[in-house]
């Protein structure tokens, strides 16, 4: 996995020359191929691969072989890799990531960080989901979040420096996509829609095999429930609001007088994308009642390009003038709906220190449990316990 091919470019001009000796527009092949226009200059120039089956079929209308195909092509072709949906590649002392990003084919440059390391995080994924291949199906979900959470938390180990977010959304997101880093037996699935489901219970891993064991030498735990717990902590919690424990993400206890006391929720998020629906209510329910409900996300939102930015959502703070803030800071800091919001974008702008806000935006990254993050969840225990 070690950048773009450019034997392909070479297989698809060689293409290219073939339908030109034999006296055919690319129209003619797409009439007598029943493709609609365009499909045939889009395959010699490399936006679109043929699959095998594609170019048998124009080999055979031009009465050629794949003998002829590669008759004259360098001998690299026979030695290279395959093309991947992700890949990487040198670039002196830093890694540039190539991927598919809508129409674009995308690069992100990752600073400092060698194709070994890259290989070895991609390698901690596929492994993790090779384990499918043999699982009985009741376990599918639960080593497909394994694996994921796994591979991100290598990744952040292995590039201490790098934005997490972006580690998230271009690199782990896109390997899971490549239907090559699964058992082939799930080659037609959709891994795109997977992801939903997959993505958002692996990063809820994340935070919690992240920071659970220092929280629990603060007599906090903080943990992933199953659905009888969840019911069973929330007939406890004195809200006139009903909370449904599904939308829960990450519960919160702490340890009084040998009783475990719930004391908040954690809604993890990689975007804001379902936030208002699922769990501003729930939130302010919480914080009305008393409870911790922090928000923790990946804060993930980039456009299609060919070097995409991962901006995020929340836009920037308040500055002097009128007050510009995306809806989505005003629900935090003007509004409060949540009692505090960490996002893990390197981009995203922190509320600024002295700034009155009714909740914080602070950024945190994973080079050390001990943060922002950890500091908020033991205050407000301690806040809890206060008679």
């Amino acid at each position: 996995m070690d950048g773009y091919r450019p034997y392909l470019q070479d297989l698809l001009q060689r293409l290219r020359r073939l339908r030109e000796e034999a006296g055919l527009s690319p129209n003619d092949l797409e009439e007598r191929l029943i493709l609609g226009p365009g499909w045939i200059a889009r395959f010699e120039s490399g936006q679109s691969t043929p699959s095998l089956g594609v170019l048998l079929s124009i080999l055979q209308v031009l009465g050629r072989n794949l003998a002829d195909l590669m008759k004259g092509l360098p001998a690299r072709i026979r030695d290279s890799g395959f093309e991947r949906q992700i890949c990487a590649e040198q670039s002196r002392s830093d890694l540039v990531v190539h991927f598919q990003y809508a129409d674009y084919d995308a690069n992100y440059v990752l600073p400092g960080a060698t194709t070994q390391q890259f290989n070895h995080v991609i390698k901690t994924l596929r492994d993790g989901l090779s384990r499918l291949a043999a699982s009985d199906a009741a376990l599918t979900e639960a080593i497909k979040t394994d694996s994921v959470a796994a591979a991100f938390l290598e990744a952040v180990r292995v590039w201490p420096h790098a934005n997490p977010s972006d580690l998230w959304w271009f690199v782990i997101y896109r390997a899971y996509c490549d239907p090559f880093n699964h058992p082939a037996q799930f080659a037609r699935l959709d891994f795109s829609q997977s992801w939903k489901r997959t993505g958002g219970w692996a990063l809820e891993e994340v935070l919690v095999r992240h920071y659970g064991p220092y929280l629990k030498c603060k007599g906090i735990n903080l943990f992933i429930a199953p659905a009888d717990v969840k019911e069973r902590l929330l007939r406890t919690v004195k809200v006139r609001e009903r909370l449904e424990p599904d939308k829960i993400d990450v519960l919160l206890t702490g340890n009084a007088e040998g009783n475990q006391e719930l004391f908040g929720v954690v809604h993890v998020k990689a975007s804001f994308a379902e936030r208002r629906t699922d769990d501003v209510p729930m939130s302010r329910a919480l914080i009305k009642a008393g409870y911790t409900s922090p928000l923790w996300t990946m804060d993930c939102k980039s456009t299609p390009a060919a070097i995409p930015v991962n901006k995020g959502e929340l836009g920037a703070a308040l500055r002097r003038g009128p007050d510009e803030r995306s809806a989505k800071r005003k629900d935090i800091e003007r509004d409060g709906y949540f009692s505090a919001c960490f996002s893990y974008n390197a981009n995203t702008e922190p509320t600024p220190p002295g700034r009155k806000a009714k909740a914080r935006i602070c950024v945190c990254d994973f080079n050390n449990p001990e943060d922002a993050f950890s500091k908020f969840i033991v205050e407000s225990w301690k806040q809890r316990k206060r008679p």
